[in-house]
């Protein structure tokens, strides 16, 4: 099993969690592997490769994404709802973040940080209760979906 990351190649260890036969003459491999990546898959069958081995294959890990930051905690109208998403370890993937509130969908923008880091930002304009669906390849990421209670900040004199 290799990993490719433009020239470089390294041996990565997998294990299998089962070879499932299939009804229809085929088989199912379900492979762990600890890193998200690039890889290409070597099947052989009676020592030599089936056809059209190896395969490449691209694995995600959304269990290796996480987000934090004050937007994923209760707030106050008109305070920006900023935090980041951590995706260093995922392996190749799309990130989707959306923001359901009283007004249901609204803008969030999104900004590229360091090492892998997703910026991300919105406006609440209307007090209420807000999800934030933070999704990696579609599945949902640690902790997602985020509920937040946005309130009217208190007026001077009001208890």
């Amino acid at each position: 099993h290799h990993e490719e990351h433009g020239q470089e190649k390294a041996v990565v260890s997998t294990q299998s969690t089962g070879i499932i036969a299939n009804r229809n003459r085929t088989f199912t491999l379900k492979l762990l592997t600890s890193k998200g990546g690039r890889y290409l898959v070597n099947v052989y069958f009676n020592g030599s490769h089936i056809p059209n081995s190896p395969f490449k294959v691209r694995v995600c890990n959304p269990e290796a994404i996480w987000a934090e930051g004050p937007g994923l905690m209760d707030s106050f109208v008109g305070e920006l709802g900023d935090f980041q998403v951590f995706t260093r370890d995922a392996g190749h993937g799309t990130l989707s973040v959306r923001v359901n509130g009283p007004k249901d969908k609204f803008r969030v923008d999104m900004w590229k940080g360091a090492d892998r880091t997703v910026n991300c930002r919105y406006n609440p304009e209307v007090a209420g209760k807000y999800t934030i669906n933070i999704k990696w390849e579609d599945e949902h990421v640690k902790g997602s979906p985020f509920s937040i209670l946005v309130r009217k900040r208190p007026e001077n004199g009001d208890s």
